[in-house]
């Protein structure tokens, strides 16, 4: 099983930018006994939300034919709080990418009051050449976003001649 922390992505353009949500209940066991008794999502787990969303750009933009591993966050800052019964906006740009590096920056909303913000996520990107291994990823992404069944594509079953 995947810990995602992210819900829903809301917009995505590729080689651009991509918006997703994240909301946060009380019933989200990583919260604990939260920071001088007040339960807030952590700093570390806004990073990693805001880090998901920017890897999955990475993914998306190159039509998923690449392995994205985060290897470097830069300048990174908690601004602000988030707490049960509020939704984080994530929201990432890519800055450069090539064949083997991505940048990319991101920020976190509560509304229209900053969380969070990263001046760069530094990628490292490895090929995947198998076109089923390809389609997985794509699916996986098409249902970890939230998107609608229909939008999701078959995952080949037999072996695709090129």
């Amino acid at each position: 099983m995947r810990f995602l922390l992210y819900d829903r992505v809301l917009e995505a353009t590729k080689g651009e930018s991509m918006v997703a949500v994240k909301h946060v209940s009380l019933t989200e066991d990583h919260l604990g006994a939260g920071y001088a008794g007040r339960r807030l999502l952590s700093g570390s787990l806004l990073l990693e939300s805001m880090a998901q969303v920017a890897g999955w750009l990475v993914h998306y933009s190159t039509d998923f034919t690449v392995s994205a591993f985060l290897c470097i966050i830069d300048r990174a800052e908690i601004v602000g709080e988030l707490a049960p019964g509020k939704a984080m906006r994530v929201e990432t740009r890519m800055l450069s990418l090539s064949k083997r590096w991505a940048q990319l920056s991101c920020a976190a909303y509560d509304e229209a009051t900053p969380i969070a913000r990263v001046a760069r996520f530094n990628y490292v990107l490895q090929d995947i050449t198998d076109p089923r291994e390809i389609a997985a990823e794509e699916n996986r992404f098409r249902y970890y976003s939230g998107w609608p069944l229909e939008r999701i594509r078959a995952v080949p079953t037999e072996p695709v001649i090129s």
